[in-house]
C-alpha cells in the first residue's frame, strides 16, 4: 500500500468510499465535533508547509494531491443533501407553519460568505413563490446597522440566521440581538445543538457535520436544499396559484438521484475545463434571479481553492461595466438555467464571442443559443431555476477545485495556510474560538 493510500485508507469517508462510488455524508458525529482552532503556536505556523495548519484545525487527515479533502466532502454532496431532505421535512413543515401563523411580511437572510450566499437564493425563492418579502444582509453588517436603532418590524419580521459550523462569531451576535428584541429567527446549521441554534427560536439542521477540507462546500448544498423546501412549503400555503408545489417538492427529492447519475460527467468536464483555463488571469461569473447567489459561491470557490481573483455579478452590472476588463486571459462562466434573465444572460455570451474571451456556460439540457457561443458546456437537467441552482452546487465547486490540481502548486484544502505567512495572517484573524 503507498503512502497515499494508508493516509486515505485512515480518512472518515475511507470505509464509505469502499461500499459504495459515491461516499456519503461527512461521518464526524455531529455530538463529537471539535471546534475549529488553528493551533497558531509559532512551531506549528513556521512547519505549516510540512503539516499545514489548516489540517490541525479542521482535525482531518494531510493531502497532497488529487483527492484531496474537500474533494470528498463536495463528493458527500448527493447523499448529504438526501439525508438533509428526510431530516429536515418535519422541521421545515412545522416553520413553515410558524411563519403563516405569525403572519410574516418580511424575511431577512443574515450570514458571511457561503452561508449568506444561501441566503440570497432562498430570497429569490420566497419572494417569487411565497410572495414574502425577503432581502439579504452580512452578519457584521446587520450587527453595525441596528447598533442604537431597530428599524424592524418584529411582529412580522423572520430572521433566518446561517452557520455552516454553527459557530460563526458575527452571525450568533446577530442572533443574540434579535432574540435580546424578542424577535422570531430561525437558524440554519450542519451541527445540532451548536451555539447558533441557542440563539434562535427555531432551527434547520442539515445532515453533513464538519468539514474535512478548509471550504464550505456541503454546507451550501444542504442548506439551500432545506430552504427551497421551506419556501416551496409556504408558497404551496400561502399563494398556490404561483406554481406546482407538490411537483417543485418531488423535483427537489429527486436532486440526490440526479446528481449522482450526473456525476461522472460533471466531474469529468470540470477537468477539463480545469486543465484548460487554470492559467488565466481572472475569472468573471454571471448569474440573475435564483443564481445570484451561485454566482457568488462559484466566485469565492475560486478564492478560496484555486487562489484565483474572481468578480460575481448579476448579468446587468457585466453588460453595464466589464466590456473594458473582459479580454483572452479572462474567463466568463455564466449561470443560465430558464428565466426571466436569459435574454441578458445570451448578451453576456455574446459580449464574450465578440471579444474573442473564452467562456463556460453551464445550462439545462436543451438550451441552444448560449452553449453554441461558449468554449464549454456544462448541463443540468431542470428547467427550474430554483431546482437547477441546488443541482449546479457541485459543479460551482469542483471547476475552482480543478483549476487548483491543474496549476500543481497549490493545495485547495488549505486557502494558502500552508504557507507560513498565510498561517500568521490565520492565526492573527481568527484566534481559538473566534469561528
Amino acid at each position: 500500500m503507498s503512502k497515499d493510500e494508508k493516509k486515505k485508507s485512515r480518512s472518515p469517508l475511507a470505509k464509505e468510499e469502499a461500499s459504495t462510488k459515491q461516499p456519503v455524508v461527512n461521518v464526524l458525529d455531529q455530538k463529537q465535533r471539535k471546534l475549529f482552532d488553528l493551533h497558531g503556536d509559532r512551531e506549528s505556523v513556521e512547519s505549516t508547509s510540512e503539516y499545514p495548519v489548516m489540517y490541525k484545525a479542521l482535525h482531518s487527515e494531510p493531502r497532497w494531491q488529487h483527492p484531496f479533502n474537500v474533494y470528498n466532502d463536495i463528493s458527500t454532496e448527493p447523499s448529504a443533501v438526501e439525508k438533509t431532505l428526510a431530516l429536515t421535512d418535519n422541521s421545515t413543515t412545522t416553520i413553515a407553519e410558524e411563519i403563516i401563523s405569525k403572519d410574516i411580511k418580511l424575511v431577512v437572510n443574515v450570514g458571511l460568505p457561503t452561508s449568506l450566499f444561501v441566503g440570497m437564493n432562498l430570497a429569490n425563492a420566497l419572494v417569487k413563490y411565497a410572495s414574502i418579502q425577503s432581502w439579504y444582509i452580512d452578519s457584521a453588517e446587520f450587527i453595525m446597522q441596528t447598533s442604537g436603532n431597530f428599524p424592524y418590524d418584529m411582529e412580522h419580521t423572520a430572521f433566518f440566521m446561517y452557520s455552516g459550523s454553527g459557530s460563526t462569531y458575527d452571525t450568533i451576535e446577530a442572533a443574540r440581538i434579535v432574540q435580546e428584541k424578542a424577535g422570531y429567527s430561525v437558524a440554519f446549521t450542519s451541527i445540532a445543538g451548536s451555539p447558533i441554534t441557542e440563539k434562535c427560536s427555531s432551527s434547520i439542521v442539515a445532515a453533513g457535520g464538519m468539514d474535512t477540507g478548509g471550504s464550505d462546500t456541503f454546507h451550501y448544498a444542504t442548506r439551500l436544499a432545506s430552504g427551497l423546501s421551506l419556501a416551496f412549503k409556504l408558497g404551496k400555503r400561502l399563494d398556490p396559484g404561483k406554481g406546482d408545489f407538490d411537483g417543485m417538492l418531488a423535483q427537489l427529492n429527486d436532486v440526490p438521484k440526479i446528481m449522482r447519475e450526473r456525476w461522472d460527467y460533471w466531474d469529468g468536464r470540470s477537468r477539463s475545463i480545469g486543465q484548460r483555463f487554470c492559467r488565466k488571469r481572472a475569472v468573471i461569473v454571471v448569474g440573475g434571479g435564483a443564481n445570484v447567489g451561485s454566482a457568488e459561491e462559484m466566485a469565492l470557490k475560486f478564492n478560496e481553492m484555486a487562489s484565483m481573483p474572481a468578480h460575481p455579478m448579476v448579468p446587468t452590472r457585466h453588460l453595464h461595466g466589464v466590456f473594458g476588463l473582459t479580454d483572452e486571459n479572462i474567463v466568463t462562466f455564466i449561470i443560465a438555467p430558464p428565466s426571466p434573465y436569459e435574454k441578458w444572460l445570451h448578451q453576456v455570451a455574446e459580449v464574450t464571442t465578440i471579444l474573442k474571451a473564452p467562456a463556460v456556460a453551464i445550462v439545462n439540457d436543451e438550451e441552444t443559443e448560449i452553449a453554441d457561443q461558449v468554449d464549454y458546456v456544462v448541463r443540468i437537467p431542470s428547467d427550474n431555476e430554483c431546482i437547477f441552482s441546488v443541482l449546479a452546487v457541485p459543479i460551482l465547486q469542483l471547476i475552482p477545485y480543478y483549476f487548483a490540481v491543474a496549476d500543481g502548486t497549490l493545495n485547495p484544502d488549505c486557502q494558502r495556510s500552508n504557507i507560513p505567512k498565510h498561517a500568521r495572517a490565520w492565526n492573527r484573524i481568527f484566534p481559538p474560538g473566534s469561528h
